[in-house]
């Protein structure tokens, strides 16, 4: 009896979960088994940001490397191309004391990102990426303002934005 009340609990489950669309992260199901590698190229960036392409480009690779359903591999050598640009990175203050003085700050980022097969077709794109960050204002030290939020925010965006783009490339498939 107890065996057959286990088997129907996993049963049931088994059907629970099924029936949400739920599944364990990895290679999704309609992932062609001819794409093993890819290649994440740095990303174009115009802006005066000038290393957040590298740091992007670093994010989306260690993201793969993570979920272990594609191996990072040389341009030459992958199935498929992942490549992305910065639209624009903006800072702007967002609140002040009563002396006009920047006491937190926002900083965001639009991007663009494609997934390309080996011959160049495009198999995903998402051209509106945003993403933002908010954060304090470190206040005047000895006449320099210092801006370390600033550094720390763009490096939870990246990390952000190769998590959704992870995400929207899986559940494209």
């Amino acid at each position: 009896m107890r065996r057959l009340l286990l088997l129907f609990l996993s049963l049931f489950l088994g059907v629970v979960l099924c029936g949400c669309g739920y599944q364990l992260e990895g290679r999704p199901a309609n992932f062609p088994a001819s794409w093993q590698t890819i290649y994440v190229s740095v990303w174009e960036n115009p802006t005066s940001d000038i290393r957040f392409g590298e740091i992007m480009a670093e994010a989306l690779r260690e993201r793969i490397e993570l979920a272990g359903d594609l191996k990072i591999a040389s341009r030459d050598e992958a199935d498929l191309i992942l490549k992305g640009r910065v639209v624009s990175i903006q800072v702007g203050g967002l609140s002040y004391d009563e002396y006009t003085q920047t006491l937190e700050r926002r900083v965001s980022v639009r991007a663009q990102a494609e997934l390309l097969d080996r011959e160049g077709h495009v198999i995903w794109r998402n051209s509106n990426i945003y993403r933002y960050e908010d954060y304090p204002v470190v206040k005047e030290i000895a006449g320099e303002e210092v801006d370390p939020g600033r550094k720390i925010a763009l490096e939870k965006i990246t990390r952000d934005l190769a998590e959704i783009i992870y995400h929207q490339i899986i559940s494209a498939f």
